[in-house]
């Protein structure tokens, strides 16, 4: 094109030249013809002149003109040529990028069919694993480590539900030892916890920035985290997860690939709960067996002996190696075989347990057995053999304490009532009841404790029914009570009987002097055949008070001089305490101006102010290093034992208080009621002074005797705390003007 321009453009000038060089001399030669005048001539040459540049300019315009509109043609062609060649080097370069991404496609898509080959032959792998029984642990560090090598993590876990189902648990740590992580996690903590309560995989694109995120320092190096949920029959037993350093994105075939291995990895784990839990339940299973005491016989239908297990609490003493393949009654030494045979029977076409029970003999022994048969198809059976040798004994024991009191040995108030209805209803025309009942039974409870007590009630239940032995039923009815029924009596009888109890009861008070027996009785006869039994028993019962009341003065007063014989043991009565206790009370009353009418009753609160400490353990009494508390708890418990002592006598009923406060502090420290100031009687003040007077001030076992001077100086010094403030300086004078007469009557009564 641009050789086309270039000629024409030559063309043109030539016969610009040309046409100009003819037109010159052709101008010229015609002018110089025509015109001689020269003035005209220059005029007609500048005319010609002018004619020449605008004719020279008209063919230039026109030349130029055409030239530039085939100039702009050209160029518009040379446009859509280029415009062609741009559309179609983009469409050449739009083929190439869309033949790039179809090698780049093809590139991909052979990179997940590798990847899915690598995944899949890693499946196959495993699958092959868990067909061949790897351990679970082994099968998991599998899975785990495919999972990463394929997904590209540096690290993986593997966490189970405990237990408890408080806690997962890690089982399998692959990239981390195992003390930089956190060993358990709970529900709702980090990825695990999250897929646990979640149920659902769980993505974390920024692990670093994440909020809530386990805190410990080494998960700072994370940026990516996934869990996948582990599940059996619905529930999430377990969590897989993994971990990168640097930011990963999962696609969806890479998430399904995870899945799929989490889902084989829950195969893995459902079926070793599910073997775990038969292999548990078959070893529990066994443990049970192994511990029943029961012997156990595998047997065919006709009763042969095929496999056995011996019992625990019982073994045969027979060989039943050399038994096997016997019949069952011949490892049982039953003497009536048919009823096993039977019951083998019933069991087969009833589908029901069937039992029953034999006993025989063992050298000098009855013991019994029980059979239980059980048929687990119409050809095999299983016989339990239980011995109930000891529960026979018990259930005898059970009958035997049914009706007989434990204590005694005698019948009890069951027997009793019941023996009496029967009596009632046969209509017995002559029986006799005698009742027997032990008095001051609660007294000496209270005093010497229930031990005593207890053999108390033995030994009045020995005499009474060594009285009655043979002729007669004898039962306990009630604490202290006892009923005896006589067949056929005379009221004569019944009360030589009645005299026998008595001869034994003062012989058994001569013997034993410690605790007083006495033993109150009333008897009745049936009058006539109409009589009901329980109107003789309410004669003999009301016989039976009635000799109570004569005779409860005088046994209670007994019972308390007894316990006096006691108290002197027991209360350092043999060193003179009560005579000196009793001259120091009176001195004090008479100095406070009490009437001489209330002296006798000091007197006597002087000597039997501590008769409530019979009833303590003596170890307490006479220990001499310091009382535990436990023991002074104990040890002050005598103040209501003498209460309840004084109240059983009319001697010391009328200082049973003064004994019950006799412990009282003037500031309220003290016991059993915490009474101060005047709500403690006057009498109770003044023994309280005199009596730490004279403990102090004489031997104990725990210590050495104070002066007067030192005893004195320590009342002074209790005086408003544990004694009366008023009484001390009266005290003091007293002891000032009698202390050589007590130093003599102590020294008297000493020698």
């Amino acid at each position: 094109m641009f050789q086309n321009k270039y000629s024409i453009g030559f063309k043109i000038t030539v016969i610009y030249v040309f046409v100009s060089v003819l037109w010159i001399m052709f101008s010229d030669y015609l002018v110089n013809s025509l015109i001689s005048d020269p003035g005209m001539v220059i005029k007609i040459e500048v005319v010609k002149g002018w004619f020449f540049v605008a004719i020279t300019a008209l063919v230039l315009y026109q030349l130029i003109s055409s030239s530039s509109r085939q100039l702009r043609e050209s160029e518009e062609q040379l446009h859509k040529k280029n415009e062609e060649i741009m559309t179609t080097y983009e469409e050449l370069l739009a083929s190439e990028e869309e033949l790039k991404q179809q090698f780049d496609e093809l590139l991909y898509r052979e990179e997940k069919i590798n990847r899915r080959n690598e995944c899949l032959y890693a499946l196959h792998e495993a699958s092959i694993a868990l067909m061949q029984g790897f351990i679970v642990d082994d099968l998991l560090k599998i899975v785990v480590r495919k999972m990463m090598d394929i997904s590209g993590a540096q690290y993986g876990y593997i966490y189970l539900l405990s237990e408890d189902d408080n806690f997962m648990m890690s089982k399998v740590i692959e990239g981390f030892e195992l003390d930089q992580i956190q060993g358990r996690v709970k529900k709702g903590e980090g990825i695990i916890g999250k897929v646990w309560e979640s149920g659902d995989l769980v993505v974390v694109p920024r692990y670093h920035e994440w909020e809530e995120r386990l805190r410990d320092p080494v998960y700072n190096l994370l940026k990516t985290g996934i869990g996948i949920p582990l599940k059996a029959e619905g529930k999430v037993i377990g969590v897989f997860s993994m971990n990168y350093t640097v930011e990963h994105v999962f696609d969806k075939e890479e998430l399904q690939m995870l899945e799929s291995f989490a889902e084989l990895a829950s195969i893995s784990l459902g079926n070793f709960l599910l073997y775990e839990a038969l292999q548990k339940s078959q070893h529990r299973n066994q443990r049970l067996i192994d511990a029943l005491p029961d012997s156990i016989y595998l047997l065919d239908r006709f009763g042969t002996v095929l496999s056995y297990k011996d019992g625990k609490e019982f073994t045969s003493r027979m060989n039943h190696e050399e038994k096997l393949g016997e019949k069952l009654e011949n490892f049982l030494m039953m003497e009536n075989p048919q009823i096993l045979n039977d019951k083998i029977q019933q069991a087969i076409l009833t589908e029901k347990i069937q039992f029953f029970e034999y006993q025989y003999r063992e050298v000098k022994t009855i013991r019994y057995q029980e059979v239980r048969i059980i048929a687990i198809n119409s050809n095999e059976i299983i016989a339990i053999v239980r011995d109930i040798t000891h529960r026979k004994d018990m259930e005898g024991k059970l009958q035997y304490y049914a009706l007989h009191d434990r204590m005694t040995g005698l019948y009890n108030r069951v027997y009793f009532e019941e023996k009496l209805q029967e009596l009632d209803r046969n209509f017995q025309s002559s029986i006799g009841i005698v009742i027997c009942d032990i008095d001051g039974l609660k007294l000496v409870n209270d005093t010497f404790g229930h031990q005593a007590g207890d053999e108390l009630l033995i030994s009045a239940a020995t005499i009474i029914q060594e009285c009655f032995s043979g002729i007669a039923e004898v039962a306990r009815i009630g604490g202290d009570e006892f009923a005896v029924i006589l067949y056929n009596p005379s009221s004569v009888d019944i009360e030589e009987i009645c005299q026998c109890i008595r001869r034994k009861v003062n012989e058994f008070r001569e013997t034993n002097t410690k605790i007083p027996l006495s033993i109150s009785i009333g008897f009745s006869v049936k009058a006539y055949p109409k009589q009901s039994v329980a109107d003789v028993f309410k004669v003999a019962d009301d016989n039976m008070y009635r000799e109570k009341l004569h005779s409860s003065q005088s046994i209670r007063s007994s019972i308390v001089k007894t316990l006096s014989k006691a108290l002197e043991v027991c209360d350092f009565v043999d060193d003179g305490h009560t005579d000196r206790l009793e001259i120091l009370v009176v001195k004090l009353a008479e100095a406070m101006g009490i009437e001489a009418s209330c002296i006798p009753d000091l007197r006597l609160l002087g000597r039997f102010h501590d008769i409530g400490k019979v009833g303590i353990p003596d170890q307490i009494l006479f220990k001499s290093s310091r009382l535990t508390d436990e023991e002074f708890i104990i040890i002050r418990r005598h103040c209501e034992i003498g209460y309840r002592m004084a109240q059983s006598s009319s001697e010391l009923l009328p200082i049973a208080d003064w004994i019950l406060k006799h412990q009282e502090w003037w500031n309220g420290q003290g016991y059993p009621l915490g009474l101060k100031h005047e709500e403690i009687p006057l009498a109770c003040r003044i023994l309280s002074i005199a009596d730490a007077f004279d403990a102090m001030t004489n031997d104990r076992p725990y210590r050495k005797a104070m002066e007067y001077e030192e005893a004195i100086a320590e009342i002074e010094r209790c005086a408003g705390t544990q004694f009366d403030p008023n009484l001390v300086p009266i005290f003091k004078q007293i002891i000032a003007a009698e202390s050589d007469k007590l130093k003599v009557v102590r020294q008297v009564i000493q020698v």
